[in-house]
């Protein structure tokens, strides 16, 4: 699988290739750190949290994650050189968008760092799982995890791709904090869209990525459903402001009240938690075929 060299080498030392080249990785790591909250997702459901020296402050966010209630004993590091380094970790797993001089201060006293290449579709999550897992020396674990996420997405897409395109409605996932944001195509939100049965409005109205836009790309999207994935008080707020919105009175999610404050810990995160966003989704979409509101959680090594 991508990442890793010689597949066949199931002993130490083994070779793992990142963003950042081919590092090697001595022994099972003990002391790990990531940099990103998704990434302590998927590692704290392979090792147990004693193997983890401590997270970043987003990462003990119940709005950002549900790992929350769990690190709350762990230092919080901040996302600089000095702080990592004085938890004296043995390898440090960064994201593709940690800066390069982050990591190249980090590797010069002399702790290997391993900058993933993070896909945000389903497949690109179970190939995450399953790398992190040869890279802490917990394949079985790993592969445990990949089959469960795999199993629930399978038997989530083998229903919502059935369904015919004309009939899925149009979804588009709006964000506000300084300015008005929308998923567009090849995000983890479109990802999670067309898995739940939608059509991703952002992609239709022709937008790559999370942009900033204008009000009136919501209206050339035209969705039916609109999902907010913020947190609750600052999600109610912008969906009282669309809801009351004159531009978009025309809209049919606006016109139908199909405006929906979804948990960013869920739709956000660069890990596993997508698929259950997926579910959740899809259980707004299609009540009937996916009647639980609330899909329950992947099971996880390090919080047992």
């Amino acid at each position: 699988m991508p990442g890793i060299p010689d597949p066949n080498n199931l002993g130490w030392p083994r070779q793992v290739t990142g963003l950042n080249g081919k590092r090697t990785v001595l022994q099972p790591p003990r002391r790990i750190h990531t940099m990103s909250a998704g990434i302590d997702e998927i590692t704290l459901s392979l090792v147990t949290l004693d193997r983890v020296v401590g997270v970043g402050s987003a990462t003990k966010n119940p709005d950002i994650t549900f790992l929350a209630p769990y690190v709350q004993g762990l230092p919080t590091v901040a996302r600089e050189p000095e702080p990592v380094i004085r938890l004296s970790p043995e390898l440090v797993i960064a994201t593709p968008t940690q800066r390069a001089e982050l990591v190249v201060a980090i590797e010069k006293v002399g702790i290997p760092v391993i900058q993933l290449d993070l896909d945000p579709t389903p497949a690109g999550r179970i190939n995450a799982i399953l790398l992190l897992g040869y890279i802490y020396g917990e394949e079985e674990r790993a592969i445990a995890l990949a089959d469960e996420v795999a199993a629930r997405y399978g038997a989530l897409v083998s229903v919502t791709s059935a369904k015919p395109e004309s009939q899925k409605p149009v979804v588009a996932s709006l964000t506000k904090y300084t300015a008005l944001y929308i998923a567009g195509s090849g995000t983890t939100g479109d990802g999670i869209i067309t898995s739940a049965g939608g059509r991703n409005g952002g992609t239709m109205a022709g937008v790559k990525g999370n942009k900033q836009i204008t009000l009136e790309t919501v209206v050339l999207a035209n969705p039916d459903i609109i999902i907010i994935p913020m947190p609750a008080k600052q999600g109610e707020a912008f969906k009282a402001e669309l809801l009351g919105e004159p531009v978009l009175q025309g809209v049919p999610a606006i016109r139908n009240g199909k405006v929906y404050v979804v948990p960013p810990s869920l739709y956000t995160t660069n890990s596993f938690a997508n698929v259950r966003a997926a579910e959740h989704l899809a259980h707004i979409l299609w009540p009937a075929e996916f009647p639980v509101a609330d899909p329950p959680q992947f099971s996880m090594a390090g919080l047992r």
